[in-house]
């Protein structure tokens, strides 16, 4: 094969709709499943980064496991929409508008300052990242029940320190512990809810999570004097309820629940990059007035709940792109400007909720510093995220870290500094991006 081409699926037997099983499908063993994987491209060092096998032949082994009976064989990808998987990473991203909008309900009637909330939302971003790490780590060598063991372990051992720390505040003289609870309870309602989407429980999330913020926002409508102790009466039984379904999934998962230094390492990256994200949306903060800051963490997490669904349908579109295009040149060309207009998009979709808010909450149309601060940071938050998304961990925490030094040159030494700052490192991360989906093995 020449080195301008695609690798092309055979034709006759239908295949599998996931990544790399599809290429076991309708193999004798798992040395013919271990030489498709390194013909497609994938190394022992590829393998250990992305799926935590030690080698091809290993998460070959895995992959035998696939059923391959032809009523659960599928056509990938009927046309270029897998509807069914964009529906689900539709229904995961207002599962993330819904949590965060449930969270800081809670949390604004617990709390008594705006500090306490973002303290406790920065915490559970980046405990929920660490966990999905981990889970995701296991499930890629097709473990999945290992990594929601493991997940589950690793969050108890965090919940043992929070608690913890809980208990020597509440023996403090003059301590407040509204703090080290909010954290305690909406770093476990991410850990769960991480698992549980990875679990493929969506949609019995949107449900819980959808009647949850019905009845606070109608209980704080309402305006009774009860409101506070409803309101957290309903979080505390939406965090009931996601608990209950991790449990009744975990009674029938033998695996140990010991974290490994395995673990560790696989929770490391998307920690950081949650970190250095959560610490450049602090920073910029600190800078704008309190109605500005609030247009910025709207259009933050709308930016990241839109990046999901993006990302499943760019990934859809590339794959069909490869399964049709015989020159890798062309490939490519349509990857980097499809990967383009998906950016743009998710970039616009954030400047345009913030001059929502910030028109909503002002009634005015001071909104310029707002835009320009969401579409930058979202610009550099969306490139880390798809950096890791297709297989570059670190590249993600590189440019996550990228957004909070430019934050803090911002802050620092003012708007044009901090701008050029920012557009320096979005051009490297875009043209890091662009490089890594030109090659069709990043995503196939």
């Amino acid at each position: 094969m020449s080195a301008d081409s695609v690798v092309m699926p055979a034709s006759g037997e239908s295949l599998p709709v996931f990544a790399n099983d599809r290429l076991a499908f309708d193999a004798v063993d798992a040395l013919e499943i271990t030489a498709r994987l390194e013909a497609s491209g994938l190394s022992d060092r590829t393998v250990r980064r992305r799926h935590g096998a030690t080698d091809v032949f290993e998460y070959a082994q895995s992959l035998v496991q696939v059923v391959r009976e032809p009523a659960q064989a599928s056509p990938i990808l009927q046309g270029w929409l897998g509807r069914a998987a964009l529906l689900d990473a539709v229904c995961r991203a207002v599962v993330l508008i819904l949590g965060a909008v449930l969270g800081g309900l809670t949390a604004t009637v617990m709390a008594t300052n705006t500090r306490e909330v973002l303290i406790a939302g920065i915490s559970a971003w980046v405990v929920g990242q660490s966990i999905s790490g981990i889970v995701w780590a296991h499930a890629g060598a097709g473990q999945l029940d290992r990594g929601i063991a493991r997940g589950t372990g690793a969050a108890l051992l965090i919940m043992l320190g929070l608690a913890g720390f809980l208990g020597v505040l509440l023996l403090l003289p003059r301590h407040d512990a509204t703090l080290a609870g909010l954290i305690m309870a909406w770093c476990w309602y991410s850990c769960v809810v991480s698992m549980l989407v990875i679990l493929g429980r969506s949609r019995f999330l949107l449900t819980v999570l959808a009647i949850a913020v019905a009845a606070v926002l109608l209980a704080l409508a309402l305006g009774h004097q009860a409101a506070p102790a409803i309101v957290l009466t309903l979080a505390i039984l939406a965090i009931a309820a996601v608990t209950g379904a991790l449990a009744k999934h975990l009674r029938t998962v033998s695996e140990p629940r010991t974290p490994d230094p395995g673990d560790l390492r696989a929770a490391l990256p998307p920690a950081a990059q949650a970190g250095f994200l959560a610490a450049a949306l602090t920073i910029a903060l600190i800078r704008l007035p309190a109605w500005e800051g609030t247009a910025l963490v709207v259009a933050t997490v709308v930016a990241a709940a839109a990046t999901d669904p993006a990302l499943v349908l760019m990934r859809q579109r590339l794959l069909w792109s490869s399964n049709r295009t015989p020159l890798l040149r062309h490939a490519a060309r349509h990857a980097r400007s499809l990967t383009m207009a998906m950016s743009a998009a998710i970039v616009v979709i954030s400047g345009s909720v913030s001059i929502l808010v910030v028109v909503f909450m002002v009634e005015d149309h001071r909104a310029a510093a707002t835009v320009i601060v969401a579409a930058a940071f979202s610009a550099l938050a969306t490139t880390a995220t798809t950096l890791a998304a297709f297989g570059l961990p670190r590249g993600g925490v590189v440019f996550a870290a990228a957004a909070f030094l430019s934050s803090a040159v911002w802050v620092t030494l003012g708007d044009i500094p901090g701008m050029l700052v920012a557009m320096v490192f979005l051009a490297a991360g875009i043209v890091v991006l662009l490089a890594r989906v030109s090659d069709p093995r990043a995503y196939a």
